[in-house]
């Protein structure tokens, strides 16, 4: 693993990412972090035109609403850095919205730091419920061309 090339740890306030954030402080002491968090765009879930208002009026609400998820990913990343400073870690934030699913904006982050390895927290989803709503560190793990780290919370 290059030296020069930071960690990204992908950070959403939960257990499963605090603990992926103590993980990468034992196993990555010295290391550059970049902490992730990534949105999705309302955009994509709530086309103009679909919300019982003019598209032009449904528009500029949708805009405003995607104005509001970049606000609160970008907080919710430098949240994340300050909780792996406090536990000993360099680290800096980094954020994007993404109009599809989240791991893929992870992987997008983890390909502009140009990361060593990805860290994500698991939540313990499994069976019915990881087919219904989906798994992120699943999506990151069978797509990523980089190494992987899944920490379970």
């Amino acid at each position: 693993m290059p030296p020069d090339q930071p960690i990204l740890l992908a950070y959403d306030a939960s257990d499963g990412a605090k603990a992926a954030i103590a993980a990468a402080a034992s196993l990555f002491a010295g290391r550059e972090l970049v902490v992730a968090s990534v949105g999705r765009s309302v955009s994509e879930v709530a086309p103009a035109g679909v919300m019982g208002m003019p598209a032009g009026v449904a528009g500029d609400a949708i805009a405003r609403l995607d104005e509001e998820i970049v606000r609160q990913v970008e907080g919710l990343a430098e949240e994340g850095a300050q909780v792996a400073a406090a536990a000993g870690l360099t680290a800096r934030a980094a954020a994007t919205v993404v109009a599809g699913n989240t791991w893929a904006g992870i992987l997008k982050l983890a390909e502009d730091q140009d990361a060593a390895v990805i860290v994500v927290g698991s939540r313990g989803r499994s069976g019915v419920k990881s087919l219904v709503l989906g798994s992120v560190s699943s999506g990151v793990v069978s797509h990523s061309q980089r190494p992987v780290l899944v920490v379970p919370g």
